[in-house]
C-alpha cells in the first residue's frame, strides 16, 4: 500500500472515529435501549424454549457460546432464564438499573437462542437482535436528573455504535454471499431453485410461490434487489433521511422472505427499527413517551433564578 493510500485510510479512520464518539443526548440512548429489550422481551415471550429439553443430543451442535454445556438442560431450568430475561427487560423499561436489567436480559436471550439455534440447522433469525445489543453492554446509565440540553460522548456513542453494527451485519451479508456465489447469486437460477424448494413452508401456500420462481427476470430481481440492499445498508444508516426508508426496505425484504418461504425474520425488522428509527430524528427531538432523564433541578431553577435578577435590575421589588 503506498504512503498517500495509507495517509487517506488513517484520515478516513479519524473522521469515522470523531463521528461514533461525538457528544449525544442522554434520552437517544435510552430510546434505543429500552426499544431493542423490548425487541429482546418479544423473542424471549414467544418462543416455548422449553422444547430445547425435548432434543435428541444427537442433533445438538456445540459450536455455539453455549457449547460448553453438554448436557441438556431441564425444562425447569429454561424457564427460570426465561423469565429472568424477562425481568431485565422489565427493568429496562421501568428504568431501574437499566443497564444492568439490559445485561440480564441480553445475557438470557443470547444463551436462549444459542441452545435453540444449536439444534439442527444452524438458524441465525436472532443473530442481528444479539449482536446489535452487545454493543450496549457496555453503555453506562445516564443520571436520573439529567439537564435536557446535556450532551455528553458517554451518550452519544452507544446508539451510534448500534447503528454502525446493525449497518455491519447487513453487509456482511451481502458480501458473503458475493463471496460464496458470485454473481450468479443474482443472474443464475439460484433464487428460482430457493423459491421452488422452499415454497411449501409459504403460509399462502406454493402455487403461487412456483409461479413466481417461473419468471426468471422476476426471481432476478428479487435477488438484485435484496444483494444491493444489504451491500449499501452503510450508506443508507450513515444518511439521516435514509434511516426510516432503510427500515422500510429490510421490513419489504424479510417480509417477502416470509411469503415466500415462511421464515420469520420479524427480529431483523424490529431490531433495525429499533436502532435507526430513533437515529433517523434530529438530537433535540425525541420519540413520544417517558423516554428521557427526569429534567434536573438546574433546568428549572436556572431559568428562575434568571427572572428575579433581572426584575431586581429593573427596581422591582421580589419577595416579602
Amino acid at each position: 500500500m503506498s504512503g498517500s493510500a495509507g495517509s487517506s485510510l488513517c484520515r478516513a479512520a479519524h473522521v469515522v472515529d470523531r463521528v461514533l464518539v461525538a457528544p449525544g443526548p442522554a434520552h437517544r440512548l435510552l430510546e434505543v435501549r429500552t426499544l431493542l429489550a423490548l425487541v429482546i422481551g418479544l423473542r424471549l415471550a414467544t418462543r416455548d424454549w422449553t422444547r430445547i429439553a425435548d432434543r435428541p443430543a444427537a442433533l445438538t451442535d456445540h459450536g455455539t457460546v453455549m457449547g460448553w454445556l453438554l448436557l441438556a438442560p431441564p425444562a425447569w431450568l429454561l424457564v427460570v432464564v426465561q423469565c429472568a430475561g424477562l425481568l431485565g427487560v422489565a427493568l429496562v423499561v421501568a428504568r431501574r438499573s437499566g443497564r444492568a436489567g439490559f445485561v440480564l436480559a441480553w445475557c438470557a436471550y443470547t444463551a436462549l437462542a444459542a441452545l435453540w439455534g444449536g439444534s439442527g440447522k444452524v438458524l441465525h433469525n436472532d443473530v442481528l437482535t444479539v449482536t446489535v445489543g452487545f454493543v450496549l453492554l457496555l453503555a453506562a446509565d445516564p443520571p436520573q436528573a439529567l439537564p435536557a440540553t446535556e450532551r455528553s460522548p458517554r451518550w452519544g456513542w452507544p446508539p451510534r455504535a448500534a447503528l454502525a453494527a446493525l449497518a455491519t451485519v447487513y453487509f456482511l451479508t451481502g458480501a458473503q454471499k458475493l463471496r460464496h456465489s458470485g454473481t450468479g447469486w443474482v443472474f443464475s437460477d439460484n433464487m428460482s431453485w430457493v423459491l421452488r424448494q422452499g415454497g411449501s413452508g409459504s403460509p399462502f401456500g406454493d402455487a403461487w410461490v412456483h409461479t413466481v420462481a417461473d419468471q426468471p427476470w422476476l426471481t432476478q430481481a428479487l435477488a438484485g434487489g435484496a444483494l444491493v440492499l444489504e451491500l449499501t445498508a452503510p450508506v443508507w444508516l450513515a444518511i439521516r433521511v435514509a434511516r426510516i426508508p432503510f427500515v422500510l426496505a429490510v421490513a419489504a425484504m424479510h417480509g417477502s422472505i416470509w411469503a415466500f418461504l415462511g421464515l420469520d425474520y420479524s427480529a431483523w425488522v424490529l431490531t433495525a427499527a429499533a436502532v435507526a428509527v430513533p437515529m433517523a430524528l434530529r438530537p433535540g427531538r425525541r420519540l413520544p413517551g417517558r423516554w428521557s432523564p427526569r429534567p434536573g433541578r438546574e433546568d428549572g431553577a436556572r431559568p428562575a433564578v434568571s427572572a428575579v435578577v433581572e426584575m431586581r435590575r429593573s427596581g422591582v421589588t421580589v419577595g416579602p
